[in-house]
């Protein structure tokens, strides 16, 4: 039965190769030499982020560098403005503010202000947000009816209202510790830095498989791949919170643009290909709420890949061509924006190699490159499945996290899929110039409850934050 069920889907393959060899009016020959010099393509690309990722990880272990220098943190003091865009977060506003409320920092002549865009909420968002105001005067409130248009759109709203010389940006479900904003701040004394960007740590991991792959993913990008960026010079991606800019700089790039979906990785290039650089300051952490369903978080990577992929139409070529970076940055650059183009060529792999076997290749031509670009890709590809993800556990001190790296291949296979089909689709309305809905990230606003549980346990606590301090 299984030999019969071979043959079937055998036949069918070699129908449809012969179909496609005759329609596009090839040899056979010919078509081997187009899929073998496909192949090749695929895997010198993808072989390059091999080498990047080992690269970040080989120096994160070995080099003497220990990060961002610190010791302007709590001298370094510039005035503030936080902008918190929230669009009916009822269940994580009180949180934040909360945090920000314990936030050491000066607050007198205005020194410190908060700054939370009401946007368009229909909920409780706006009387939660009142009730910090009447006890906390540096807490502000400015509104919008028509809101919900996405992020971009509502921290441009909240700019206009930002006074002071740092302008700082948290998303509604974050929970920054007290010593955040003096630590992102510490760097912007330098007048080349444009801009900061902190490390981001799902605080509610055990809720499930999703949040625990997805902490082990910031793990490797954060602790790895964003503290070489900045050890190395290249190009650190800004998140979009957590992270904060110069006013003025904000001002001369006319603040974020509303029509990307990534206003983050937006804003990134165009600072760098205005002169600008970005420094990454691994010490200031930030909790977020991790999407804790494969739809919640497939929503949100849908979103990402759209955004970027549109920043990369967008800039690909002037970052090649941009006087303002080195060869190192460019490569980067180049590396960065099109680092979700990776696993439609998966695909495309896996198909030549069908295509090659079913045409009379060896077998082992076939099937070889193939399992090694897969490999490679999903072992230190442009999701840090495996390389840089240990590497970080490593310099963390989380020996017990290795027993979930092999379950990492069906978080792989799941990334694969959904960014593919959000590749294809941000290609298809870049061309069509078709605007995507923003999606929001659904919070469920557990988070606190793990924060406060975390401060509560002396030991985790001061175990993880020592780690922290201790690898700079």
């Amino acid at each position: 039965m299984n030999n019969m069920l071979w043959e079937l889907i055998h036949g069918a393959f070699e129908a449809v190769v012969e179909t496609t060899v005759r329609f596009l009016g090839l040899t056979m020959p010919y078509l081997v030499e187009a899929v073998n010099i496909t192949l090749l393509i695929i895997i010198a690309i993808v072989s390059a982020y091999v080498v990047r990722h080992y690269v970040f990880s080989w120096k994160r272990l070995f080099s003497r560098d220990k990060g961002i220098k610190q010791e302007f943190a709590g001298v370094y003091l510039p005035s503030v403005s936080i902008i918190v865009p929230m669009h009916n977060e009822e269940k994580v506003a009180g949180t934040i503010l909360e945090r920000l409320v314990e936030m050491d920092y000066p607050r007198e002549n205005n020194w410190y202000e908060v700054i939370v865009v009401n946007d368009g909420s229909t909920d409780r968002t706006g009387e939660i947000v009142r009730s910090y105001m009447e006890k906390h005067p540096y807490i502000k409130l400015v509104s919008r009816d028509r809101g919900g248009n996405g992020k971009a759109s509502a921290l441009n709203y909240g700019l206009r209202f930002a006074r002071n010389e740092i302008v700082i940006v948290f998303d509604a479900d974050y929970q920054p510790p007290r010593d955040t904003v003096k630590r992102l701040v510490a760097p912007l004394y330098n007048p080349e830095v444009g801009g900061v960007m902190g490390r981001v740590v799902p605080i509610n991991t055990p809720d499930s498989f999703v949040t625990r792959m997805a902490e082990l993913e910031r793990t490797g990008g954060y602790q790895v791949d964003q503290q070489e960026k900045g050890f190395m010079g290249l190009i650190v991606q800004h998140g979009g919170t957590v992270g904060g800019f110069r006013r003025e700089t904000l001002k001369a790039l006319n603040g974020w643009r509303e029509d990307s979906l990534t206003e983050d990785t937006d804003i990134t290039f165009r600072m760098y290909l205005r002169g600008w650089r970005i420094s990454y300051v691994n010490i200031a952490v930030s909790y977020e709420e991790a999407p804790a369903t494969w739809q919640e978080k497939a929503r949100q990577l849908r979103r990402w890949v759209i955004g970027h992929t549109h920043c990369m139409y967008n800039y690909l070529i002037e970052t090649v061509k941009s006087p303002l970076l080195n060869k190192w940055q460019k490569i980067d650059g180049v590396l960065t924006l099109t680092i979700y183009a990776v696993p439609p060529l998966i695909f495309i792999g896996w198909i030549t190699g069908i295509l090659l076997y079913l045409a009379g290749a060896p077998w082992w031509w076939s099937l070889i490159p193939a399992a090694m670009f897969t490999i490679a890709y999903s072992t230190t590809g442009n999701f840090a499945v495996f390389m840089e993800i240990n590497t970080g556990l490593f310099v963390d001190r989380r020996r017990k996290a290795y027993l979930l790296t092999p379950l990492l291949i069906v978080n792989f296979l799941f990334n694969v899929w959904v960014v593919t089909k959000a590749f294809i689709f941000a290609t298809y309305t870049y061309i069509k110039r078709k605007n995507v809905e923003w999606e929001k990230t659904v919070k469920r606003g557990n988070g606190k409850n793990y924060y406060n549980q975390m401060n509560n346990d002396k030991n985790k606590g001061s175990k993880w934050l020592n780690s922290q301090r201790w690898h700079k």
